[in-house]
């Protein structure tokens, strides 16, 4: 019994500091996941406009909701890295802190998200039902996995 109360202490010991807190990502590992989720958002985009086979008229419109996906994208990127630098800093929001900065997030998001269906709007209403019925699909794949 005390043989194994000593293995399991040991164990916990060694495994202690793998179970702290996550540690800060580093600026090159902020710098590498940032380019795979461009790699990801341009491999997404361009499948995207592909599985709609748009024709030269329905063309037209894609620059614009392109432009949109992607100022969206830059602007969550953008909260994800103020959100990493405050972590730097060790300073812990209050708890009043904590919800002005998560109403300002859904802010901030519905507003990108409402220009993100002003742009989309023009093609989805230039597409034949076909590919409308793709369009949905096709658009899930620009959520975050965490939210699916």
């Amino acid at each position: 019994m005390r043989k194994r109360f000593l293995a399991c202490l040991a164990i916990a010991a060694l495994a202690g500091p793998a179970l702290a807190l996550p540690a800060v990502p580093t600026a090159a590992e902020i710098q590498a996941i940032q380019s795979r989720q461009a790699i990801l958002l341009d491999a997404h985009l361009a499948g995207m406009k592909a599985g709609l086979k748009l024709d030269e008229s329905q063309a037209k419109a894609w620059p614009a909701f392109e432009s949109a996906i992607r100022a969206a994208a830059k602007a969550r990127a953008n909260r994800w890295s103020e959100t990493r630098a405050r972590m730097e800093t060790g300073d812990r929001p209050s708890p009043i802190e904590r919800m002005s900065l998560m109403a300002d997030h859904l802010d901030n998001s519905a507003a990108e998200l409402r220009k993100v269906v002003e742009a989309a709007k023009p093609l989805y209403d230039s597409l034949t039902e076909p590919q409308k019925l793709a369009f949905g699909p096709l658009m899930r794949e620009f959520k975050p996995a965490n939210r699916r």
